[in-house]
């Protein structure tokens, strides 16, 4: 049986039901929210770009936009923000939030284009990640899966990328086992799960550490992971090679070793004796 019901906690009830320890958490509280609506693509729109993405200055706010296109010749606008700085639900709010973005590109682009769509808002409290890798017992025949795993600050677009990887793990190991896959199937999954999280956790952790209000334990080289982060964001602007690189990374494709290439982690620490 596999549990699939994301954030919810169905296995963590059965195993205090059936006297099973549950599994430590990592937790990093964010209280994040967004907001989306939908636009028709205005006749005279510029057509010498087709996304604009507006990221925070997290010393200052938490503010960040995206707009992207879609089917039907329409714009898909979201804004988010944490804590007392998260996007309204009614329209009038929306673009007044819009306005607040540190350029007026989204904003300029929907200001005189037509709604198709209500504003529609979502919350998101915390990231976690349960331990179950970390368990000496668990029952047999049962599995949870993606979410019920580990849950992802949305904003980052990895959970259902995630939870892709980790079908592709499950029929690999079901294959790779003899007699009863179902023996051994829990503890195998789960370790080799946790190492398939590890690169998507990081890459999502970090930044949200950025802002001051994020809640949860913070890496001890917390500023130097940062500063590296800017850095190499500063170099991928510059190379193409090196942001094609970080794409794959954050996509999934590249572990995030990747990154520690020692040719590559000095031009990014030659960025950073300058910044």
């Amino acid at each position: 049986m596999v549990d699939a019901s994301g954030r919810g906690s169905l296995t963590q009830d059965l195993l205090v039901s059936i006297g099973y320890p549950s599994p430590e958490e990592t937790v990093i509280g964010v209280d994040f929210g967004y907001a989306r609506a939908i636009f028709a693509i205005p006749d005279d729109a510029p057509a010498d770009w087709k996304g604009a993405m507006t990221l925070p200055n997290a010393s200052e706010n938490s503010r960040g936009a995206l707009m992207l296109p879609i089917e039907g010749q329409r714009w898909m606008v979201g804004f988010a923000g944490r804590y007392g700085e998260k996007p309204p639900g009614d329209f009038e709010g929306f673009l007044a939030f819009a306005r607040q973005m540190r350029t007026s590109t989204v904003y300029n682009a929907i200001r005189r284009a037509q709604p198709l769509s209500r504003v529609v808002r979502y919350g998101f409290a915390a990231s976690v990640w349960r331990h179950f890798e970390k368990l000496e017992t668990f029952p047999r025949g049962l599995l949870p899966f993606g979410d019920a795993i580990c849950r992802f600050n949305p904003v980052w677009g990895q959970g259902m990328s995630v939870a892709a990887q980790e079908a592709v793990l499950l029929r690999r190991v079901l294959g790779s086992g003899d007699g009863n896959p179902l023996t051994t199937l829990a503890r195998s999954f789960f370790a080799e799960a946790s190492e398939l999280i590890e690169t998507p956790w990081v890459s999502a952790a970090i930044p949200d550490f950025a802002f001051p209000r994020t809640e949860g334990e913070r890496p001890a080289d917390l500023d130097r992971m940062l500063n590296f982060g800017n850095a190499l964001t500063r170099l991928a602007a510059d190379d193409p090679a090196v942001h094609k690189l970080t794409v794959e990374v954050r996509h999934l494709l590249k572990p995030r070793s990747a990154l520690r290439d020692p040719d590559l982690v000095g031009r990014v620490e030659d960025i950073m004796a300058e910044m």
